[in-house]
């Protein structure tokens, strides 16, 4: 009777390794990892192990073998998003979509995106944020940076928000101090159709001092494409049309403005690249209503990663305009930013 009942506790006490059986990574080098792979996004595979405080981060070329029996999110090169499984033996993908039953077999290079479906809303979630802090004594001289954004994707959506805040204070002289201050903040929300082809909505909002604007709303509706994407860089390219409400600060100067425009954007980004990411975005409106009228956003944010998901971060943003609104101000408007910060 003891025997049985001590077959019993032992069989019992065995049911969880047997039941969530656990994934196994073969690397290139030889090393085996066996744990639970959370997902592998920009060329680098995550897996969590039971005998490691941190999780394990292996560059994606260096999988050879790869056995697991859970469900991902699945984004192919060629556009394709899978729900399903996937195995990998010797840099051979064989993937089987979970709805249909179906199963393909494509090289390694070809996958460049996994999420385990088990995996909770947050692991879902790409966040950053970083700022910066300059003060000079001439002219006690403060400037203060606080950029960020987040990013939530599935095989269906992709909705994104950001931020970039810059407040300045100068002394003009001994008794006024000169304040100023650029506040851009907004958001996409991407739907995906077949393979590489994606409807967007954006709402792009827009403060500053150097332009004389109030805020400036821009909402833009449009149809996508991503011509690249690969485990080295994505470009995605879309266009629409815009809706601009320009609301001024002085409106002795002008008059609060609405007007329809069309819109162009291409948007790069580059990883892989040993501890360096680039991300590149420019957004062209040619005016409809207002016949003449070209406005350009540009941005550009480079980032040294860090240990510990720290990172150093350099940006550029430019937003220009021919024919403001305001008379008497700039036709553009630009910062630079060095900010540290940290990524989820």
């Amino acid at each position: 009777m003891k025997t049985t009942s001590l077959v019993l506790v032992f069989v019992f006490l065995s049911l969880p390794s047997l039941i969530f059986a656990q994934d196994t990574v073969v690397l290139s080098n030889g090393d085996d990892i066996v744990g639970e792979i959370k997902g592998m996004d920009k060329s680098v595979l995550t897996i969590e192990t039971d005998y490691s405080s941190s999780d394990f981060e292996i560059e994606w070329e260096n999988v050879v073998d790869l056995t697991s029996a859970s469900v991902y999110i699945i984004n192919l090169k060629d556009g394709s998003k899978i729900d399903g499984t996937i195995n990998i033996k010797a840099k051979s993908a064989t993937i089987k979509d979970e709805k249909t039953g179906e199963s393909k077999t494509v090289a390694l290079n070809e996958v460049v995106y996994l999420n385990s479906v088990s995996q909770g809303f947050w692991d879902k979630m790409s966040i950053s944020i970083d700022g910066g802090y300059t003060h000079s004594k001439a002219g006690n001289n403060n400037q203060f940076t606080l950029r960020g954004n987040a990013s939530y994707l599935s095989t269906r959506i992709n909705p994104d928000i950001y931020f970039n805040f810059v407040q300045s204070a100068i002394d003009a002289n001994d008794s006024v101090r000169a304040e100023s201050k650029r506040n851009n903040y907004g958001g996409n929300f991407r739907i995906f159709f077949a393979k590489s082809w994606f409807g967007i909505f954006g709402a792009d909002y827009l403060t500053s001092d150097e332009l004389g604007l109030d805020l400036r709303s821009t909402y833009t509706l449009g149809l996508g494409y991503y011509p690249i994407k690969s485990n080295k860089m994505y470009l995605n390219v879309s266009a629409g049309a815009a809706i601009n409400n320009e609301q001024l600060m002085d409106t002795s100067l002008g008059d609060n403005n609405t007007s329809t425009e069309g819109y162009l954007s291409a948007e790069y980004n580059a990883f892989n690249l040993n501890d360096i990411s680039i991300v590149s975005d420019i957004k062209y409106y040619p005016g409809l209503s207002e016949q003449g009228r070209h406005r350009v956003n540009y941005k550009l944010d480079v980032k040294l990663d860090l240990p510990r998901d720290f990172y150093i971060g350099f940006g550029y943003t430019i937003n220009y305009d021919n024919m403001p609104s305001s008379e008497g101000v700039d036709d553009s408007d630009y910062v630079i930013q060095t900010t540290i910060g940290w990524s989820l």
